[in-house]
């Protein structure tokens, strides 16, 4: 069992000081669930010089409705639909300035089209401006412009501000804290199908944040967030799953969700998902797929993650040996501040092995992982180390 990450389970998806969740706008009958999208129709249209019909070739681009999806293709159409007013892709085209990937991200540009949209009344818009204000990302922190904003498009209905504020409540964040505010907010964007919503609203149960614990509610919640594909959705009612909270514990389902949001980039999933490889829980050992795993999580940062990567490919155990590579990932996780990963690296430096034989190095290392386990047998060991190191180098020499 991994108690720790019981930890995760929170109101991730609502978090608007530490995630970044942007909504987007849709337009009736066009949607990521739609069945039919008239791709040359609507590409006539564009051409033409229908604001409306760019705005909406630029989704199907940016969600793969009808077309491959590109980035650059929607951030173009998007780009000609705002030169012409058009509210929803000046947010759209904000939320891939502030989200899309490296050569795209733009946070000046990304606040430029958000309060333009904001402005001209799109509510997706004032609560992405909002949640900038908030953060300080691309504008100067201010939360009372922040609320402002976010307040204004909860007002007008955006379900995704009344998600945000919830939030905010349930934490006491640039408001006073009222879980009975936050309960209504979110349940009344929940009813709205906001995707945030859903997951907090079965955080909220989880938790018991407004109202009595209730994990049968709870799972609820997170089905349906988990259905719509919602990746905080799919992790915590795979965590659900796991522990039998709510209903039956079934590992394997637990496995299959941990998995789906991990394929949607959900870092504390793959690193779930590596431990629950390697530790053979509620699955057979799988070193290969365990090194996977936790491989995608180093490489976001999940430092204990690098830390039991190391091990594997130290140990060799079901997978090729990469003393090297092991180093290295001990190396970038003990400057991280990873106690064990300081551990293992101060035996390296004390034995020699795979780094050149350093015993002050390697007290160094063993002093800074001392701080958070026990080391004092490491320590003795190293002192007899050196008070042999220092009796041989001291000792006087001898004619052959």
């Amino acid at each position: 069992m991994r108690g720790r990450f019981l930890a995760f389970l929170m109101l991730a998806a609502g978090s608007i000081t530490s995630t970044s969740i942007c909504a987007q706008s849709l337009v009736p009958a066009f949607n990521p669930g739609s069945a039919h999208v008239n791709i040359a129709r609507l590409t006539q249209q564009a051409n033409d010089g229908n604001g409306d019909a760019q705005f909406r070739l630029g989704l199907a681009y940016e969600l793969g409705l009808g077309v491959e999806k590109s980035i650059g293709y929607a951030i173009a159409w998007y780009q000609k639909a705002a030169d012409r007013g058009v509210p929803g892709a000046e947010n759209n085209l904000a939320h891939l300035y502030e989200t899309g990937p490296e050569g795209v991200r733009d946070l000046p540009q990304a606040v430029k089209w958000y309060t333009r949209a904001a402005l001209y009344g799109s509510t997706e818009a004032q609560y992405n401006i909002g949640r900038l204000y908030l953060q300080g990302r691309g504008v100067p922190q201010d939360k009372a412009e922040g609320i402002r904003w976010i307040r204004k498009a909860v007002d007008a209905g955006c379900p995704s501000a009344m998600a945000g504020l919830g939030w905010m409540y349930a934490k006491g964040f640039g408001v006073p804290k009222d879980e009975r505010q936050a309960l209504r907010l979110t349940r009344k964007a929940a009813k709205k199908g906001d995707p945030a919503a859903t997951v907090n609203l079965g955080g909220f149960y989880a938790l018991g944040i407004g109202l009595p614990q209730n994990a049968q509610e709870a799972r609820k919640w997170f089905e349906k967030s988990a259905k719509a594909g919602v990746a905080d959705g799919e992790f915590d009612l795979a965590v659900l799953y796991e522990y039998g909270q709510g209903g039956e514990r079934n590992p394997k389902e637990a496995v299959r969700l941990f998995r789906l949001a991990a394929e949607q980039g959900m870092t504390k999933s793959a690193a779930v998902l590596g431990q629950i490889f390697e530790t053979a829980d509620g699955v057979e050992a799988d070193y290969p797929e365990a090194v996977k795993w936790y491989r995608l999580a180093a490489r976001d940062g999940h430092v204990d993650s690098a830390n039991r990567l190391a091990a594997i490919l130290f140990s060799g155990k079901g997978v090729a040996r990469d003393v090297p590579e092991a180093v290295r990932l001990w190396s970038w996780a003990a400057d991280k501040g990873n106690a064990f990963a300081q551990f293992n690296l101060a035996q390296l430096y004390a034995g020699g092995t795979g780094v050149p034989r350093d015993l002050g190095k390697a007290r160094q290392l063993f002093a800074l992982a001392g701080k958070k386990v026990d080391v004092s047998s490491e320590l003795n060991a190293l002192s007899l180390q050196e008070d042999v190191t220092e009796a041989f180098e001291t000792q006087p020499q001898t004619m052959q």
